[in-house]
């Protein structure tokens, strides 16, 4: 006789429950929105500061081959450059510069007569934290960008 009353009868339930699951849902959401356009203008900024560090280090021109004429029987001529120079003058502006109080560091720097690349990072938390989502992996983030440079001459 319960369980028939149970089936067939009206229940007057309270609908806060499903409130606050829907709620707590809607205000992840918001955490997790805000962490990822946060980590994506890092990712914005960190490209636009490694590019204007490395356009710099490509006019760092090596100037005994640029004078010795290294490459004036190809057909497409190029600036070579001192990479000893360019690295250093890289590394300078890079350490000088710190992203959100957060040091950017160089991964890996390439070279090579003519061409510029290089992979930056920076490492950090996200700026929110999920309080039930306590994952070291999550909450650790590294933003990582290869940037390049080339010494073509535009004709």
């Amino acid at each position: 006789m319960a369980i028939r009353k149970l089936l067939f009868g009206k229940s007057r339930g309270s609908l806060i429950p499903l409130s606050f699951g829907f709620f707590l849902i809607a205000i992840c959401l918001a955490f997790i929105s805000i962490n990822i356009s946060t980590a994506y203008a890092l990712k914005k900024e960190l490209s636009n500061i490694g590019e204007a560090a490395i356009n710099n280090a490509a006019h760092s021109i090596n100037l005994f081959a640029y004078y010795g004429e290294i490459n004036r029987f190809q057909s497409n001529k190029r600036v070579p450059l001192d990479c000893q120079a360019a690295s250093s003058s890289f590394s300078n502006l890079i350490q000088s510069i710190d992203l959100s109080g957060k040091k950017i560091s160089i991964e890996r720097f390439n070279c090579d007569l003519y061409e510029l690349s290089a992979q930056i990072s920076v490492a950090g938390r996200m700026p929110i934290q999920i309080p039930f989502f306590n994952l070291d992996n999550l909450d650790n983030l590294t933003i990582r960008t290869t940037i390049g440079a080339s010494s073509k001459i535009q004709p």
